[in-house]
């Protein structure tokens, strides 16, 4: 049975959850019976000294993705990063798998890449894509992240699996964590672009932008990390920044903080000292929001634990930064990732991705739905889209009459009961 979970559930990933007792009782005794997954933990340096994976290890469950050069690196979520060499995008050959407990961030600089284990961030030298080596380890960043399940990380150990077990009393006689469910089925994201060496997610909570990569430490706080000695980074001061915070777009100097009840501008042409430029309040939802300078686009969807029950797109006026201005709202199914290219927005909503021309962004004029099944995630770049959906990562190539699909990475596997 496929179970996905979209990256507006990223909080049960950190807390407890619910009792989800089996709907079978022991007949032995009567008593119920609980499914639970328990942590398989591996020693940090072990962890490290196999980040060098199988090429050819298949896609479990496709999180966000990163593109730099002629390369696609996607995340794995909480398993590792996958690269493909697209320098022929009708015909992707993966040429590496890093493999990376915890992972679901990425962010490239040169020959640097920049990736979350669950609270810690590594630097690893990818200038041999085959034979990476791991530069720097910056332990405890990731607050959020420092509990998987309920359960926490030992002293320079990482959990990198999960055994599944039947008990008739919830761990701890407590909440279940995670009963009935598979841990890591997360599935984020969607794409832009910025003043890094890539172009990165507009679900994702780390960006580079002016030397520094900017991550989400918790819901209301944003680590600066140093990336002036680049294959060393170091920590930088920690910036409260807006309540329940979830993605990070950005812009120029300024970052654009997508959360569950708003969006948050701030100004960083002083990279270590992040100042608030203006903010737009709307309904509880889970919101990525991407930006041109002129205009952001925010996508809100509901059955999350975002709460709240709005499906649109909002276009707010960001001319006046310190007074974003909503232009219209644009009912939507349930949008999730969007990207802008041109004239061009790209929304994934419902069965694939809705294309409009966005020359009027007051007058969105619907050009057509991309068919991929289930899509959240999605990247216009050269005249080339790339859409992270359920089955797979889908390329196309909207400069054609049609957008015809160009190739098609497909998911293998996902957890089963």
């Amino acid at each position: 049975m496929k179970k996905y979970f979209y990256p507006s559930l990223l909080p049960l990933l950190t807390g407890a959850l619910f009792l989800l007792p089996l709907s079978g009782c022991d007949k032995s005794n009567g008593a119920k019976r609980y499914l639970v997954y328990e942590p398989i933990y591996k020693s940090t340096a072990d962890v490290l000294a196999g980040i060098n994976g199988k090429p050819t290890e298949g896609i479990d469950s496709a999180g966000k993705v990163y593109i730099n050069g002629n390369y696609i690196f996607l995340s794995d979520v909480d398993k590792g990063i996958h690269v493909y060499d697209n320098r022929n995008p009708s015909h992707p050959v993966q040429v590496a798998f890093l493999s990376i407990p915890g992972n679901q961030d990425i962010v490239v600089k040169g020959n640097t890449l920049y990736a979350d284990m669950y609270d810690a961030l590594l630097a690893v030298d990818i200038s041999d894509l085959r034979h990476v080596k791991v530069t720097r380890q910056l332990e405890h960043l990731f607050i959020m992240r420092r509990y998987v399940n309920g359960y926490g990380m030992p002293k320079d150990s990482v959990i990198t699996g999960w055994v599944k077990k039947y008990t008739e009393t919830p761990p701890g006689n407590g909440p279940c964590y995670m009963c009935g469910m598979v841990p890591g089925d997360l599935v984020p994201m969607a794409f832009s672009s910025s003043k890094s060496s890539g172009l990165a997610g507009s679900m994702a909570k780390m960006v580079l932008l002016n030397n520094h990569l900017y991550a989400l430490a918790e819901s209301h706080t944003l680590q600066i990390i140093d990336l002036d000695n680049t294959d060393q980074p170091s920590a930088g001061p920690t910036v409260g920044a807006g309540f329940d915070l979830e993605t990070i777009f950005p812009f120029q100097d300024k970052l654009f903080l997508g959360s569950s009840s708003g969006v948050y501008i701030y100004d960083v042409s002083s990279p270590d000292n992040p100042v608030a430029e203006g903010t737009f309040a709307h309904g509880r939802a889970c919101d990525p929001v991407i930006t041109d300078g002129d205009y952001a686009y925010v996508t809100l969807h509901s059955g999350s634990m975002c709460g709240g029950a709005a499906n649109e797109l909002n276009v707010l006026n960001v001319k006046d930064l310190k007074n974003p201005t909503l232009v219209k709202t644009y009912s939507m199914s349930k949008p999730m990732g969007l990207s802008k290219d041109g004239d061009l927005l790209f929304v994934c909503d419902g069965p694939g991705v809705k294309v409009y021309k966005a020359g009027n962004p007051g007058q969105l004029q619907f050009v057509k739905t991309i068919i991929a099944s289930k899509a959240y995630d999605v990247i216009a770049y050269n005249k080339h889209l790339l859409v992270t959906a359920e089955e797979g990562i889908y390329q196309f190539d909207y400069s054609k009459p049609g957008i015809p699909l160009l190739s098609m990475l497909p998911v293998v596997y996902h957890g089963k009961n």
